[in-house]
């Protein structure tokens, strides 16, 4: 029979898909929940009265923490009342989905036709030898289908061109890339304005940004008229790579090369020219191809005030926009690509290679699935990657001191694709570096215990085990305190109890062996820091701890850090109390803490 405990692996695994579909209304208020807000998945029907919904995706809702946790004792008054709802007969399951759809594990709305089909790729004549995806290589995540006006590509000559001149062998999906981006009309103009294309780093996009580059400005006579290729991006200098491992071709060439810092340019005798400039400097040319390379660090007036408009009123001029992702970025390359999945403007290509939302970082197969090429070198360096990211040692290439966020950005190409809030004050962890801390509970009872309730809201209890030198500590939530101490009581605890003091002379405990805790939120979010950058801390993925310290923000005071945020802290004080207990009682330095809901 499938598990009913609401924790572990498969309870982070829910929370990241419910993630994100944020910001969605509250099940309980039906005010927005936003990403940064302090939420819980709530059950429509409660697991106390049907337990076998626990992990129905359409049994669940987002809510607000604040909310969730006011239902508390009204659910408890329910179970007691109207006792347990009888389950789904044998071979009569209820009719609910076993797991959440495409749509709404999806970051932002996703249009129908952006998937991978290899039916149309076969149906397409110009695309037909792009079904069969070679071993070295992975299919985009998103890709627009042909464009409706298309009879062909200049894409196939295009590829033997540049391979021809450069004298290299592109990759499958720079192949690719290059036929979608040249889609032309009857009439022989180009279909798409604007080319969104996003890979992991160290993917090809240099030699493919350059060989379109080069192309262009070889065949003007195709176009109509002379071409005007402006490069910038986030940094001048990479930019200046690109065109610099040109030079050399294009003086065989009897091409004109300027190479002086700030005015980099590639002319040739018809004076078709290749300029690389400083996002300040795109103004006022008259752009036939505009490259925006590395654009997560952009700015979009640079492209809205600059670029776009000096396409206007070319022969077939397209802005291309290439990039990794990057949790820092400005909202120019999330915004389109946020719009190009949610809706089709008839003008512009998304192509994008990535891990979908909600996808285990750590598993080797998604990281072969969000690379455009594919290599037993690639397959090395990714995976170091992710045990310095793991180990918390950030990688200075990656300008992010957040490891984990720069691993999934870099080499996974997940983007920010949803505008976030400012939150005040410093959280203590973040999600992504607390799921990778998802543990087992132990078996046998514990060692120590404590209890600490957060006025009318609830009443958490933590109870620690000694495992070797480690010790192990689960939070569960209940919604009084006579409820918190019979699941004490059912858990085989023998000794004495840490308890908050206002609820020392509490009758519920009055034949429970007690002591006072003692410390503020703030000192017991402090500890719990301690613990965190001791790498001394472990949870099961039980929603009532984690979504505490998920929560929870300080700011920096004269005497220690104080409390920003104003939500529930109990499950944080008990957890602290009795890792603490239990680490005198077993001498132990180092602490597993994990949670239950």
């Amino acid at each position: 029979m499938p598990s009913t405990k609401w924790t572990g692996r498969r309870l982070m695994a829910a929370r990241a898909a419910v993630a994100a579909t944020l910001p969605a209304p509250c099940g309980q208020c039906g005010k927005t929940v936003h990403p940064t807000d302090a939420w819980v998945i709530g059950h429509k029907i409660p697991r106390v009265l049907r337990p076998d919904l626990t992990w129905e995706p359409t049994n669940w809702q987002v809510e607000h923490r604040a909310c969730s946790d006011r239902t508390g004792a009204a659910v408890a008054k329910q179970k007691r009342e109207l006792a347990i709802l009888p389950t789904a007969a044998p071979g009569n399951p209820a009719p609910f989905p076993s797991s959440l759809s495409p749509a709404q594990r999806a970051p932002v709305a996703v249009r129908e036709g952006l998937s991978w089909s290899v039916e149309v790729m076969r149906a397409t004549p110009w695309l037909a030898e792009f079904a069969e995806v070679p071993e070295d290589a992975s299919p985009p995540l998103w890709m627009s289908p042909p464009h409706p006006d298309a009879v062909d590509s200049y894409g196939a000559e295009t590829v033997a061109w540049i391979e021809r001149t450069q004298r290299l062998r592109l990759r499958w999906w720079q192949r690719l890339a290059i036929v979608r981006q040249l889609e032309h009309a009857a009439d022989g103009s180009l279909c798409w304005r604007t080319v969104l294309e996003s890979a992991p780093r160290r993917s090809g996009k240099s030699v493919r940004i350059r060989g379109m580059a080069l192309w262009r400005m070889a065949h003007a006579e195709r176009f109509g008229e002379r071409q005007e290729v402006v490069h910038t991006g986030s940094d001048l200098a990479v930019c200046r790579k690109v065109q610099k491992d040109a030079w050399r071709w294009g003086e065989a060439q009897e091409w004109t090369v300027v190479r002086g810092n700030g005015k980099e340019a590639m002319e040739t005798p018809d004076g078709d020219t290749w300029l690389v400039r400083a996002q300040s400097a795109v103004y006022g040319w008259d752009t036939t191809y505009g490259i925006v390379d590395e654009s997560w660090d952009v700015s979009p007036d640079a492209v809205s005030e600059g670029l776009e408009p000096s396409l206007l009123e070319r022969l077939w001029a397209q802005l291309h926009m290439t990039s990794t992702a990057h949790r820092k970025a400005t909202s120019l390359m999330p915004g389109r690509i946020a719009a190009a999945l949610a809706t089709d403007d008839g003008e512009t290509l998304i192509i994008l290679w990535g891990a979908p939302p909600g996808a285990d970082v750590g598993d080797p197969p998604v990281w072969r699935a969000a690379s455009p090429h594919w290599s037993a070198d690639r397959e090395r360096m990714i995976r170091k990657a992710y045990a310095r990211a793991l180990a918390g040692e950030a990688d200075p290439e990656l300008d992010d001191p957040d490891p984990i966020a720069g691993f999934t950005s870099q080499y996974l190409n997940m983007w920010p694709l949803r505008q976030r809030k400012t939150q005040r004050g410093e959280a203590v962890v973040d999600e992504a570096a607390w799921a990778l801390l998802v543990d087992d509970v132990p078996d046998g009872a514990p060692a120590a215990a404590a209890v600490e309730s957060w006025f009318a809201d609830g009443v958490s209890l933590a109870l620690a085990w000694r495992v070797a030198e480690q010790v192990v500590v689960s939070v569960s939530d209940h919604p009084d305190l006579a409820s918190a101490v019979e699941a004490l009581r059912e858990s085989g605890f023998k000794g004495t109890a840490i308890v908050g003091k206002s609820l020392m002379t509490d009758p519920a405990l009055a034949k429970v062996r007690k002591k006072a805790g003692e410390g503020r939120v703030a000192a017991a979010v402090q500890d719990l820091g301690r613990l965190l950058a001791a790498d001394a801390v472990r949870h099961d993925g039980g929603e009532h701890l984690s979504g505490q310290v998920l929560a929870v923000r300080t700011l920096p005071g004269a005497d220690g850090p104080r409390m920003a945020s104003q939500g529930r802290a109990d499950a944080i004080k008990a957890a602290v109390w009795a890792a603490a207990r239990a680490r005198v009682r077993a001498g132990s330095t180092r602490i597993k803490v994990l949670s239950s809901a």
